[in-house]
């Protein structure tokens, strides 16, 4: 991708975001990425890892308990935007309807994992995202930081071209 930054070569902090409610099999995978991010908090680049929880879907019109969820959001956007990604189709809006109230309203659909990857207080990178090409996914970014951290001066390229969504 042109004009992306590529991820902090020292203190990365990396913010994992998890689907609060999901079947087993997901759930086993959450589980994986956050040993993975426990291992990479013990090498030399990565300063720190946090695991927040979210829900699958909040409303667009969300009260206080869901705004930093809309900040966070609103962010991982400005982010893509400025980068010519997509966050597309991890996270999208769709129309919701009750059965039982019988109400309508619009939910920002929240993906199973996030991954957001911050240089200081600077996002860096967030995962998944996709350009017309293909898709970078968690697992592929964690992939990146686990190699670099083995291979250091080989793969820095290759971890910048992943963590930054370019070919």
């Amino acid at each position: 991708m042109e004009g992306v930054n590529s991820l902090p070569e020292r203190n990365a902090q990396l913010e994992l975001f998890v689907r609060s409610s999901v079947p087993a099999a997901a759930r086993d995978s959450q589980s994986t990425v956050r040993e993975r991010l426990r291992a990479l908090e013990a090498t030399e680049g990565i300063d720190g890892t946090t695991v927040r929880t979210w829900e699958k879907r909040i409303p667009v019109d969300a009260g206080a308990a869901e705004r930093d969820t809309h900040r966070t959001y609103a962010a991982f956007d400005q982010w893509a935007r400025r980068r010519g990604v997509s966050l597309a189709p991890f996270f999208g809006t769709r129309e919701c309807h009750s059965s039982i109230t019988g109400e309508s309203h619009t939910a920002l659909v929240l993906p199973m994992m996030s991954l957001a990857v911050y240089d200081g207080d600077r996002l860096s990178a967030v995962f998944p995202h996709a350009d017309e090409d293909r898709s970078y996914t968690v697992g592929e970014a964690l992939d990146a930081l686990e190699e670099d951290d083995e291979e250091q001066d080989e793969e820095d390229d290759t971890r910048r071209r992943v963590l930054a969504g370019a070919h």
